[in-house]
């Protein structure tokens, strides 16, 4: 994305925040882990960072109303190992009363490929899961397409950028699993892999109209 493109969309989610915050939206928190004191009313975003810093990504998200749990990621990580630890926050969140629909994880990169992981886990219709350029990393993915794919249970949105290198579409693995609703879209701004390591209105807005609609 050029510079003077980012800027303008920077300025235009600042704006868009400014103005749901004035219509009576409360801004949420952003965490490293799910607090201990959990307000069931609340809505939870479990967020498995990309390669690059996303606390202002996650923080992107809190002024839109969620509360969000997040930690840099280390290097190299295990999808397999992402995985384990969100699904251990969000069945936290569920035995503290939190319903099912309030509660979404996204992940970026391997924190996407997580997220995939994440869903076959913990096979919950209404849980929704947001996977950002997330498919087709490396071995694991095509490892978890053909032996666990099928397990994929809940909604699920994929985004990914059409000059990404890195990624590809997540069919291979989406289209076999039965009980997934999914949806994906291949964007074309330019933006590249390192697009939803920033903050941007292009790509937050339709997570967000995703996750609103219920």
């Amino acid at each position: 994305m050029r510079a003077g493109q980012g800027k303008v969309a920077a300025l235009l989610l600042a704006l868009a925040t400014i103005l749901c915050l004035s219509a009576g939206a409360r801004a949420g928190q952003v965490r490293d882990e799910v607090p201990d004191r959990i307000d069931p009313k609340a809505r939870y975003l479990i967020f498995i960072q990309g390669p690059a810093p996303g606390e202002l990504v996650a923080t992107a998200f809190a002024n839109r109303g969620f509360e969000v749990v997040t930690e840099r990621r280390k290097p190299n990580p295990d999808p397999f190992d992402l995985a384990r630890k969100a699904t251990g926050q969000i069945r936290k969140l569920r035995e503290a009363g939190v319903a099912s629909p309030r509660i979404a994880l996204m992940g970026f990169d391997q924190g996407g490929a997580a997220t995939l992981i994440a869903s076959a886990l913990m096979r919950d219709p209404e849980l929704s899961y947001v996977v950002l350029a997330g498919c087709g990393l490396d071995d694991r993915y095509r490892r978890f397409a053909t032996q666990l794919a099928d397990q994929m249970t809940g909604r699920l949105l994929h985004l990914w950028e059409k000059t990404d290198t890195q990624a590809e579409s997540c069919q291979f693995a989406l289209s076999k699993a039965p009980e997934l609703d999914s949806d994906e879209k291949l964007l074309s701004n330019g933006g590249g892999h390192e697009m939803f390591g920033e903050v941007d209105a292009f790509w937050i807005d339709l997570v967000m109209a995703f996750l609103d609609r219920r």
